[in-house]
């Protein structure tokens, strides 16, 4: 009887601690827009494709939380405008090359987030093609 109880009751906490691990709170994302560093964002690329939106979501979602505040010596390469679902706005700039085969992705609501230059590159040919 305790075995029935015990066991699932582990692997139930087991799913909630990897989903909290790997999730960082990118969902119910309904439009992305992308512009360039010197442009103005209602010139960017609005994407609104669910088979786009989807991926980058999931590259968001497994992006390294990276706590403190960073003074850059350079100008952003791209600015990301996510809009979810229930009218909020949250804007990501995109640091190419931050460290060596690393991004940095600054949020202007939430931690800032890392991944490597092959996971940005997917994500930006998502948002530029």
């Amino acid at each position: 009887m305790k075995k029935t109880i015990i066991y699932p009751s582990i692997a139930i906490l087991i799913v909630v601690l990897v989903f909290s691990f790997f999730y960082n709170g990118f969902s119910g994302i309904q439009s992305i827009t992308i512009q360039q560093y010197d442009e103005p964002i209602n010139d960017g690329k609005i994407t609104t494709d669910k088979e786009k939106i989807k991926p980058i979501t999931r590259i968001l979602n497994r992006s390294n939380r990276v706590t403190g505040d960073y003074e850059m010596e350079y100008k952003y390469y791209y600015k990301i405008q996510l809009k979810y679902k229930d009218g909020q706005i949250e804007v990501l700039y995109v640091y190419e090359n931050f460290r060596k085969n690393i991004t940095l992705f600054v949020s202007d609501v939430r931690d800032n987030y890392k991944i490597n230059n092959k996971q940005a590159n997917e994500l930006l040919d998502l948002l530029l093609n």
